[in-house]
């Protein structure tokens, strides 16, 4: 796949296990870091619209977890979990991810923001454990799904400020 750019977000496909998008946002890098590691503001834009977060779980300090569930309109579950293994606020995050929890199709991500006067580039890294599974999470939909959850984040950064106040560490939504 050729970079494509949707609403804002970049998507490229660098080797057959990886998967690297880019977004700008009109906001300072403190701010993108709060809204992306606070659970209180990812309960307000993560994931797309057909689905509610029904459980938003950071526990954001080195060998913590998150879980997150994304419930349908017909009560079905789709969790999300995994663990932060690098954390260099406010540019740096490195955590695995698992899709329903399956510690099979686990992926390593590296997420950066980059600020350049007030505009916050984010930039995340999918290595998968194979091909097969990049293909599999491509044919999941997570451009669309991405785009969309994004396009959320925007909108709430819209309503933040930065704060000197700490973060909650743990939220259940």
């Amino acid at each position: 796949m050729d970079a494509r750019n949707n609403g804002g977000l970049t998507i490229t496909l660098p080797s057959d296990r990886e998967v690297a998008m880019t977004r700008t946002f009109d906001a300072p890098r403190e701010l993108v870091w709060k809204a992306w590691t606070e659970p209180q503001h990812v309960a307000r834009w993560y994931g797309c619209k057909a689905l509610t977060l029904a459980v938003c779980e950071i526990d954001l300090r080195v060998g913590g977890a998150y879980r997150f569930v994304m419930r349908a309109a017909d009560g079905t579950d789709y969790p999300k979990s995994g663990v932060y293994r690098e954390i260099v606020p406010p540019t740096k995050l490195v955590y695995t991810e698992r899709f329903n929890d399956d510690p099979n199709k686990e992926a390593l991500i590296t997420f950066w923001l980059d600020e350049d006067g007030g505009v916050t580039t984010l930039w995340s890294m999918a290595r998968y454990k194979s091909a097969e599974d990049r293909d599999t999470v491509i044919r999941m939909g997570v451009e669309a799904g991405t785009r969309e959850s994004l396009d959320r984040l925007a909108d709430v950064l819209r309503t933040m400020t930065v704060s000197a106040a700490g973060p909650t560490k743990h939220f259940v939504c």
